[in-house]
């Protein structure tokens, strides 16, 4: 497992700003949190929403070299499995919506936002967002928020509560690492929502790799 390293912020614009801006000389294993972040943002540059040290906000710099570029999404799969195994801790009943959004019934509880720095086919690392939300309970244009506390009716300190996924993470990598991503792969598909959308994506994925493929060659 990687050797965790955490440095912890009152305010910042946005952890996953500020490990791009550390990327060179960070080790793996590396964490920015923070109780608040002033440019916060989930997929698609929409706006995260957390009020201040209510949530758990926080990215995390992984370096997948074994991994090739094109496997990229076994990342997400790991953080979004290791987020739902969290929860459960916490007698919570998580899915994920794909990619790799983390519900409980109807609603959102934690987003999870992954770049990637890659050097041709090679994936060098990988900066693992993601924002949960934990006491906050009144939300102002999240469309369908809900928390932990909401959830459960109990608060939790939010620092404690990193170290947990943290080592959620270090197992569902590890895992990776071994190579057993059938395992990531089952365990990912069986906690979808949206298990169609998916199909849907691997499908263009698949003619998009033949269409790229070169063809025979004639000796």
């Amino acid at each position: 497992m990687f050797e965790l390293h955490i440095i912890r912020f009152d305010e910042i614009d946005s952890t996953n700003a500020e490990a791009r801006r550390n990327l060179v000389h960070a080790t793996e294993g590396t964490v920015w949190t923070a109780s608040y972040q002033t440019n916060g943002r989930g997929q698609y540059t929409r706006r995260w929403e957390s009020s201040k040290g209510q949530n758990l906000l926080a990215t995390l710099l992984l370096r997948p070299v074994f991994l090739p570029a094109n496997r990229q999404f076994l990342i997400s799969k790991c953080t979004a499995l290791a987020i739902c195994d969290f929860l459960r801790t916490l007698h919570l009943f998580p899915r994920i919506k794909w990619p790799n959004d983390i519900y409980i019934g109807p609603n959102k509880i934690c987003g999870i936002l992954i770049e990637h720095q890659l050097s041709g086919n090679d994936l060098m690392a990988s900066i693992i967002g993601f924002g949960l939300n934990v006491n906050q309970t009144q939300f102002q244009g999240a469309p369908n928020p809900t928390s932990i506390a909401s959830e459960t009716g109990l608060q939790h300190q939010v620092e404690v509560l990193l170290p947990q996924i943290l080592f959620q993470i270090q197992k569902w990598y590890q895992t990776l690492r071994d190579g057993n991503t059938g395992k990531i792969d089952i365990s990912y598909e069986r906690l979808l929502i949206n298990r169609s959308d998916y199909i849907k994506n691997l499908a263009m994925e698949e003619a998009n790799a033949l269409a790229a493929a070169p063809g025979p060659s004639v000796d």
